[in-house]
């Protein structure tokens, strides 16, 4: 897409963090994390990796071998994900075998602010829960890393790698606890874009690890958001422009 002017002046090679927190005697750093929700789509997940790595300090996999409706997962997903970690591109994989919940369990996994299911967490298709908690132990291994910041992604995701190092030094300068943004969708070649581009729904981006965050079904959302995507006990939140990523 168009970049402002002055976009690469303001995101150049430069040491990503020299600018933040003058005066403070310290400089701010980032360790971010990366957990990846993968049942299919595996043969994105390479290009998708090496898109974000150079801004990124831990790479997690939570996979799983059959999905929420009980099919199988290609038979050599597993084979596929260990070339990857070969080369170096992923830190640490865990396989999540979905699983039937009890209404307790659903209450407990689902925001009590929600305004967003239609019934009670016992209606909830056990789906999302699955999904949900993928995407929740994704977090949790990157908090068990170190990571100060955590991003949850799917294999079908692409950033451009000096918009990803902006946002992250405007995480640290602002103290931004969570931020989503717009997508573009592209079909079989990344020519085949679909138009005019979706302004109504966004995806999260970087997050504040905190003890007290955790993700909770559709907890409530400055915007719209996949309802499994969503951690609670966020503070300063932005949602970004296109012309910023």
């Amino acid at each position: 897409g168009r970049m402002k002017k002055g976009f690469m002046a303001a995101s150049g090679r430069r040491p990503l963090y020299e600018e933040d927190a003058k005066g403070q005697g310290e400089k701010k750093t980032m360790k971010l994390g990366i957990a990846y929700n993968v049942f299919d789509g595996e043969e994105l997940l390479l290009d998708s990796i090496r898109s974000v790595k150079p801004n990124v300090d831990f790479v997690a996999i939570v996979y799983q071998k059959i999905s929420n409706f009980g099919n199988p997962a290609h038979p050599k997903l597993e084979a596929r994900l260990k070339h990857i970690q070969d080369l170096g591109l992923i830190d640490e994989m865990r396989l999540y075998e979905p699983k039937q919940f009890t209404d307790e369990e659903k209450a407990a996994l689902c925001s009590p602010n929600s305004k967003e299911l239609g019934g009670p967490p016992s209606m909830v298709s056990n789906q999302f829960f699955n999904e949900l908690m993928k995407r929740e132990i994704g977090r949790q291994m990157c908090a068990e890393q170190g990571c100060t910041h955590f991003m949850s992604m799917d294999t079908d995701e692409f950033y451009k790698e000096d918009e990803l190092a902006a946002v992250k030094r405007k995480v640290l300068e602002h103290n931004l606890e969570g931020t989503s943004c717009k997508m573009r969708f592209y079909f079989k070649e990344p020519h085949y874009e679909m138009m005019p581009f979706d302004e109504h729904n966004q995806v999260p981006l970087i997050y504040k690890l905190k003890k007290e965050s955790r993700l909770l079904l559709a907890h409530p959302y400055p915007c719209i958001v996949d309802p499994t995507r969503r951690m609670a006990g966020v503070g300063r939140f932005a949602e970004l422009g296109r012309e910023d990523i």
